[in-house]
């Protein structure tokens, strides 16, 4: 368009619903959330999802609700039509999780539309065929009652938009995270979830409100779950909260509703974390699903398209009651258990937070399990007393003594230490050796400290080493170098891990094995969501645990859909493997472990970050602390 063009004019209707259709429906799963949210409103206990292509060749829903009248079918259509408001007054209480009468006529402009409708109590009812928001066929129905709407081709008009849409994998499992997400807090409901004829979701609707759960994460899960329930003043919060020992990498296991609407909250999640303030290590979050139920006029839900968004009338107050409902259940241990095939409560007896830990030797591939329970406050006070975190320096060295860091010819490892007042000899032991990292730089380990680094002393000064980002260096180049060789040897568990996943994760699984595989991480579809891992790279040195696997694929998931090229997508694949095989916070190491590690790393071609580039080592100069402690101006 030419400036002389550039007159205001007013839009044609169609180009006005491709505008608001470019809000509402930004992706196939935006089609489902609009027609699913319809069912429920519509007080629908039977909902059938069937998707073809990954939602661009056909969505389907099927329902039992009310239905509709012929009247009101033909109005459903066209924008701004709604049942759910009659004035803006209707705004500041809303109780419906569709309200702005956009959604079918935004999908109408973009696709191929079939509604089916029929309510309970008439005869007949009717079919309606729209297309690029155009009515093409209107005919009477005298099928059951409810409604079916059949949404094809979609983006059939606009192209461009499927340019931006991510992998198939990935749009498929955005459909299932919210089908999931209603089901999980819509327990009475039976949700089906069907894509190219394979069920990828069956929640049966019960009254029990963990059932859906079972089914979409299993019962192990399940019963290490705590019940929430907590009410102050109008703010009431109800779900369930897992054992601070079930803990996932990221806040994807973290359902956050209000009056039964998913939402995203930086504020809730934060509530949520606080209660688990000194039960988790940094960067690991619960699994949780939280229902915040308040009344309908103390919170907006108008001011953002999606609706994720809310706004609290005092959302100070929430916070807080959201805290004090988490940590209390915590403090109960109310938990969840199996009881002849199903799950019920148990009396509020303190629960018992244990975690299995699972040990693979190397040398004949067999794994062990033990039970252990974590210590109370009194035993880890004495096993700290027992146990004090920083090793001990190794050999006899004089207070006064100053090390004198020499090269040492042909590589060999060795330290002479010189008194002011007389020569003194150390005692080396053969683990406690001198490291050199670069040629300008050598190091040596005198023990760990906060469980999380190593002190250093060095031919500059001292160094503070992060031991998890060095090891994660390390494992990476080890898996890097041995996949650009074709030497990733995969190693038979004796006893295959069964993991069981959510639908989305499995989806996602299923479309990568064959890349894992490459990389040595050989996992089999066991039916359901549940999968065999039956070999790891042998590299790795250790077994994983369902909860490293779980991780593992969540983190995948959130950066593979930025990837095209398959050796970014191993080579992502390879550095989260790293990360969740090294040695991590919290692992308490000896002064042997540390000097391996060091050494290990010294044979790496980038020693001084990890993977992702973090710092593997604080270099602290012998001049800055004469500094800081007056010896010299």
């Amino acid at each position: 368009m030419g400036a002389e063009d550039k007159t205001i004019v007013t839009l044609d209707q169609k180009t006005i619903n491709k505008i608001a259709a470019g809000e509402v429906v930004e992706r196939p799963a935006s089609v489902v959330k609009e027609l699913v949210e319809n069912s429920l409103d519509a007080g629908a206990t039977e909902i059938n999802i069937t998707v073809e292509g990954y939602g661009l060749d056909l969505i389907k829903v099927v329902d039992n609700g009310i239905g509709m009248s012929p009247q009101d079918a033909e109005l459903a259509w066209k924008p701004h039509t709604t049942s759910k408001l009659r004035t803006v007054e209707d705004l500041d209480s809303i109780h419906s999780l569709g309200f702005r009468g956009e959604a079918l006529a935004s999908i109408a402009a973009v696709a191929m539309i079939e509604l089916i409708t029929r309510q309970k109590n008439q005869p007949t009812g009717i079919r309606l065929q729209v297309k690029g928001g155009k009515l093409i066929q209107k005919e009477e129905w005298d099928g059951a009652p409810g409604t079916i709407v059949s949404v094809r081709n979609l983006f059939y008009n606009v192209p461009a938009r499927k340019k931006f849409l991510k992998s198939s994998s990935t749009e498929l499992g955005h459909i299932i995270e919210f089908v999931t997400r209603q089901a999980l807090i819509h327990p009475e409901v039976h949700f089906r979830l069907r894509h190219n004829k394979s069920e990828l979701l069956n929640s049966p609707g019960s009254d029990n409100p963990l059932e859906p759960f079972i089914s979409i994460f299993g019962v192990e899960l399940a019963k290490k779950m705590l019940k929430v329930d907590y009410q102050q003043g109008e703010v009431a919060v109800s779900g369930f909260t897992s054992l601070p020992a079930e803990s996932r990498s990221s806040r994807s296991h973290e359902m956050i509703y209000v009056n039964k609407r998913y939402i995203k909250s930086q504020v809730i999640s934060e509530a949520i974390e606080e209660a688990y303030k000194t039960l988790l290590m940094k960067n690991r979050f619960p699994v949780a699903l939280i229902n915040i139920k308040v009344d309908t006029s103390k919170v907006d839900v108008n001011i953002h398209p999606t609706k994720r968004e809310v706004r609290f009338d005092n959302v100070s107050q929430v916070f807080k009651v959201v805290k004090e409902a988490i940590v209390k259940a915590l403090e109960s241990g109310d938990l969840w258990r199996e009881s002849k095939g199903l799950i019920k409560e148990t009396p509020k007896t303190p629960a018992k937070i244990e975690q299995a830990i699972f040990t693979l030797r190397p040398e004949n591939g067999t794994v062990t399990t033990s039970e252990q329970k974590l210590p109370s406050e009194r035993e880890a006070e004495d096993l700290t007393q027992q146990f004090p975190e920083a090793a001990p320096l190794e050999g006899d060295l004089q207070t006064n003594a100053q090390l004198n860091f020499e090269q040492p010819q042909n590589d060999s490892l060795s330290v002479s230490v010189d008194g002011s007042d007389k020569q003194v000899t150390a005692r080396l032991r053969s683990n406690s050796s001198v490291i050199k990292l670069s040629d300008a730089f050598w190091i040596r380990p005198i023990g760990q400290v906060l469980k999380l680094y190593i002190l250093c002393e060095t031919n500059e000064g001292i160094a503070i080493v992060d031991l998890h980002a060095t090891h994660e260096r390390i494992r990476y180049e080890r898996l890097s170098t041995a996949y650009k060789a074709s030497q990733i040897a995969a190693q038979e568990l004796l006893a295959p891990l069964s993991i069981r996943l959510s639908a989305a994760q499995a989806a996602f699984l299923k479309d990568h094995l064959a890349d894992l595989e490459k990389i040595g991480f050989v996992a089999e579809f066991f039916g359901g969501n549940t999968f065999l891992v039956r070999k790891l790279p042998v590299t790795m040195d250790i077994m994983m645990t369902e909860a490293d696997v779980n991780d593992f694929i969540d983190e995948v998931r959130k950066e593979v859909v930025k990837l095209d090229d398959l050796n970014d997508r191993i080579d992502l694949m390879l550095k989260t493997m790293a990360c969740h095989s090294a040695i991590r916070g919290g692992d308490v190491v000896n002064l042997e472990k540390m000097v391996q590690v060091l050494t290990e790393l010294s044979k790496c071609k980038k020693p001084f970050t990890c993977p992702h580039g973090r710092p593997t080592i604080l270099k602290i100069p012998k001049k800055d602390l004469e500094k800081h402690f007056g010896r010299v101006v």
